[in-house]
C-alpha cells in the first residue's frame, strides 16, 4: 500500500485511514494542530541534532543514489510509485518520465557539487524549514529539499492534495539509506488554508517556501510576516531573432512547450520572432505533432479545453493563421498583436511577429516580475538579456534548454541557499 507520509519513527498521526483517489489506493494521514505541534518540536531538536552529525559528501552520495532510482522507471522505489504517480500528476506514463528526468536530472551531477561546496561555507540552521508544495510540476520537493539538507536545516514537505505520494516516497528512500535523515525531514498533506492546523507550523517554522498560487500566498505572508518567501505563478516565453533559422529551434519550442504539459513555470506560453512567424508556426506545429508521439499529453483538462477552444475561435473569426492540429496535440496561432497574453494550456502558444525586437521589452513591461524564463534564438534575441533580465527573468536559454535548470539556479531571481538562509551566499 502507497502511503501519503514520512515521519520520524517516533511521530504518529491522529489516525490513519484508507482512501481512492482517481481509482488509486492508499493510506493518508489526518492531523491534529497537536500532531503537527509535536512534529515540528520533534524536527526542531532530534531533526537538527540528526543532521548535525551527517558529513556533505555522505549527504550528496545518498541524495545522488536516490536520484537515480527515482528517474528510473525499472526501480523498486519506482516501480511502487507507477502508474499512481502519472494518474494523479496529470501526466501521460511518457510526459511522467521526461518530467522526473528534468527534475531529478537539475539537481544531480555537477550542479549538486556545486551546492556542496558552498554549503560548506554556511553554518547549520536552528529551525526548520516548511515548504508549501504546488501540483503543476512532479517532484519539485527536491529543489528546496536538496539546499536543506545541504545546509544541514531540518525540513517539513507539505504535498498537494492532488498529488501526495512522490515526496513521502523519495523522503522514505533517502530514509532508508541514511536513518538519521528519517529524523529531520517529513512530508504530510493536509488541506491548504486549515488555519487551525498551519498555526502551530508556521510558529514553528524558520522560514517558509511557498509555491502555488497568489491567493494562498498571501494568506501564509499575512498568518507568518516576515517568514514567507514565495514562488508564485511565473510565465515564460520564446524570443527568435530574425537570423534564426526556424526549423532548427522548432524542436526546442516544442519540448519546451510539451514539458510538463505547458504547467510548468518555464513552460513557453507565447514566441515573439522577427522573422518569417508563419513558416515558424509551420515548423512549431509539425514538432508538436512528434512531441505529442513522443510525449503524449495526459488527460485534457475541461477547463483548459474550453480556454483553447476560444482561442481557435477568435483565430477563424479574425482571419489569423493557425495550423490544423487535433486538440489534443497542440495550437499556434500567429498573433499580430504584440500584447503578451498567458495560455490556457494544452501546449497551446500564440507567435506575435515584431519588427523591431527593441520594442519587445516596452511590450513585456506590464509583466515586470511575472516572466520566470526566456528561450532565445540569434544574436537579436540574446542581446536582450539584459534587458529581459531587468524585468525580473531568472532564466534564459536555447530553446529545447529552458526547463533544463539545474540546482545552481536563482529561480525567481534568488540562489536558493539564500531564500533559506535570508543572506547571501558567496561564491567557493
Amino acid at each position: 500500500m502507497i502511503h501519503d507520509a514520512a515521519l520520524p519513527p517516533s511521530i504518529r498521526p491522529s489516525s490513519v485511514t484508507a482512501i481512492e483517489r482517481q481509482g488509486i489506493g492508499f493510506t493518508s494521514a489526518r492531523w491534529s494542530p497537536a500532531d503537527l505541534e509535536r512534529l515540528m518540536a520533534h524536527l526542531s531538536n532530534a531533526g537538527a541534532g540528526a543532521l548535525s552529525q551527517l558529513r556533505l559528501a555522505e549527504l550528496q552520495a545518498i541524495w545522488e543514489e536516490t536520484a537515480a532510482d527515482f528517474v528510473d522507471p525499472a526501480s523498486a522505489e519506482r516501480r511502487a510509485l507507477d502508474p499512481a504517480l502519472a494518474r494523479l500528476s496529470g501526466l501521460s506514463p511518457a510526459g511522467l518520465q521526461a518530467a522526473l528526468e528534468v527534475v531529478l536530472g537539475g539537481v544531480s551531477g555537477a550542479s549538486t557539487h556545486a551546492l556542496v561546496e558552498r554549503a560548506a561555507t554556511v553554518g547549520e540552521g536552528p529551525s526548520p524549514l516548511l515548504v508549501i508544495l504546488s501540483s503543476n510540476l512532479p517532484g519539485l520537493a527536491v529543489q528546496s529539499l536538496l539546499p536543506a539538507l545541504l545546509l544541514r536545516r531540518p525540513i517539513l514537505l507539505k504535498s498537494p492534495t492532488s498529488e501526495t505520494l512522490f515526496t513521502p516516497a523519495f523522503v522514505r528512500a533517502l530514509a532508508g539509506r541514511q536513518p538519521e535523515l528519517g529524523e529531520a525531514v517529513a512530508a504530510v498533506t493536509w488541506p491548504g488554508g486549515d488555519q487551525s492546523l498551519e498555526a502551530p507550523v508556521l510558529a514553528a517554522a524558520g522560514r517558509v517556501l511557498a509555491y502555488g498560487e497568489a491567493s494562498s500566498i498571501a494568506s501564509l505572508e499575512r498568518r507568518a510576516p516576515a517568514k514567507v518567501y514565495a514562488y508564485g505563478p511565473k510565465t515564460s516565453l520564446a524570443v527568435i531573432g530574425s537570423a534564426a533559422p526556424e526549423g532548427s529551434i522548432a524542436t526546442g519550442l516544442a519540448r519546451d512547450i510539451a514539458l510538463f504539459d505547458q504547467r510548468g513555470c518555464l513552460s513557453i506560453q507565447a514566441i515573439y520572432t522577427a522573422g518569417d512567424a508563419i513558416g515558424l508556426a509551420e515548423a512549431l506545429a509539425g514538432e508538436l505533432s512528434t512531441a505529442a508521439r513522443e510525449l503524449p499529453p495526459g488527460p485534457l483538462d475541461p477547463v483548459a479545453v474550453a480556454g483553447v477552444q476560444q482561442i481557435r475561435m477568435e483565430a477563424a473569426l479574425r482571419g489569423l493563421y493557425s495550423p490544423e492540429l487535433p486538440l489534443d496535440v497542440g495550437t499556434v496561432v500567429v498573433e499580430p498583436r504584440p500584447e503578451f497574453q498567458p495560455s490556457p494550456g494544452l501546449r497551446t502558444v500564440r507567435i506575435h511577429p515584431v519588427e523591431d525586437m527593441a520594442k519587445l521589452p516596452e511590450i513585456l513591461a506590464p509583466w515586470s516580475g511575472q516572466v520566470q524564463g526566456a528561450a532565445l534564438a540569434g544574436k537579436g534575441a540574446w542581446r536582450l538579456q539584459p534587458a529581459l533580465e531587468a524585468l525580473g527573468v531568472s532564466r534564459c536559454a536555447a530553446p529545447g534548454h529552458l526547463q533544463a535548470a539545474d540546482a545552481t539556479w536563482h529561480n525567481g531571481g534568488i540562489h536558493p541557499f539564500e531564500a533559506l538562509t535570508g543572506r547571501a551566499l558567496r561564491s567557493p
